[in-house]
């Protein structure tokens, strides 16, 4: 049966029985089925956010890259990989992107992989991005998920808006290249534990959104000068050199409205104490003007915006051991709590405010 042929509304229905990937496979065949599916304007149940990942993570090729979407469970629309020109390989012309390649194609599991010839290895990832949101009419922002235990190379982009290294363990060096030669609109996520130090050239300092697993690189400069939105940093079985007087100089600074104007949340697993200190809410606060929770300013549970979504596994949090303060130039409310070397700090949506006193 010839598809495209068909009328508007059974090629319709047609489309919305398949898969992604058996959609982004048809785009390739020609310039009229890529305009047939882009006709459809799919509205996606969920909003869809597309990702490169790139480095294979059981290590058996490290020049592996796929395109997954983020649906209810991250689903794959294609993997590809690279190799030589060779007269073995079934090579097929496809155009994506308006780029005509040449290409083999296996379909081992549900997953349908390409070959591609090695010589675009650098370009291709890109590419193949900017097709798969053009014919899904997707933002064309960049996220990237790189493995760094297999990563060896990163291909040709140089703007992403959002960076997740992956791993157990990853190399420093690795590490300071990929983040020298990016420019990162959002959000920066480290898994893997680096041994070594962060690069001067790299502004961490600067970027929007941090999330750090292993943050032994994160120093106290880093964190007082801090330009960005969301924090979150844990030292897994190791003391970083953020110390509860530099989280105190942190909170002075806020209270004045000089410095971190911009800070929604952060939060820190790990931070140093004195020794021997069980260290309280109370005793980081003291000396600091706070209050404690008054049911006629703020409500008793924070309902995480989008962007603290991103950072913490709930929507919203309670607060047990918590004291408010107020920033002296705007009247922003933020809620500090510490407790077992942990450090919580949110500002309170102002149109939550607003809502919740206009309520009261």
């Amino acid at each position: 049966m010839k598809l495209l042929p068909l009328p508007f509304l059974a090629r319709e229905q047609i489309f919305k029985e398949m898969e992604i990937s058996e959609l982004l496979l048809l785009s390739f065949i020609s310039k009229r089925s890529r305009n047939a599916i882009f006709d459809m304007r799919f509205h996606f149940k969920n909003s869809m956010e597309t990702f490169l990942k790139l480095g294979n993570e059981d290590g058996t090729d490290s020049l592996a890259y796929g395109i997954f979407y983020v649906g209810e469970l991250g689903t794959h629309a294609i993997k590809w990989r690279f190799k030589e020109d060779s007269e073995d390989v079934k090579w097929e012309k496809v155009r994506i992107n308006g780029n005509s390649f040449e290409c083999s194609f296996e379909f081992p599991d549900e997953i349908p992989k390409m070959w591609i010839k090695d010589s675009i290895r650098m370009d291709f990832p890109f590419i193949i991005h900017s097709h798969f949101c053009n014919l899904f009419q997707l933002s064309t922002d960049i996220r990237v998920s790189a493995d760094l235990n297999t990563l060896e190379e990163f291909p040709n982009i140089r703007s992403v808006h959002s960076l997740f290294v992956k791993g157990q363990y990853g190399c420093m060096a690795k590490l300071n290249n990929i983040l020298n030669s990016l420019e990162i609109s959002d959000e920066l996520t480290i898994t893997p534990y680096c041994e070594g130090k962060l690069s001067d050239d790299v502004q961490i300092s600067k970027m929007k959104r941090i999330s750090l697993a292993q943050g032994a690189f994160f120093h106290r400069e880093h964190f007082l000068n801090f330009e960005g939105q969301n924090i979150t940093l844990i030292y897994f079985g190791r003391v970083g050199d953020i110390i509860s007087e530099d989280i105190r100089t942190f909170i002075r600074e806020w209270i004045e409205g000089e410095k971190f104007v911009r800070v929604e949340s952060i939060s820190i697993s790990g931070f140093g104490i004195p020794e021997n200190e069980v260290l309280t809410t109370g005793g980081l606060m003291e000396g600091i003007e706070s209050k404690r929770f008054d049911p006629e300013r703020r409500p008793s549970v924070l309902e995480y915006t989008d962007s603290m979504k991103r950072h913490f596994p709930e929507d919203r949090t309670e607060f047990r051991d918590a004291l408010d303060i107020e920033r002296k130039t705007d009247g922003r409310l933020a809620t500090v709590e510490c407790s077992s070397g942990s450090f919580y700090f949110f500002v309170w949506p102002e149109e939550t405010i607003r809502n919740f006193r206009q309520n009261s």
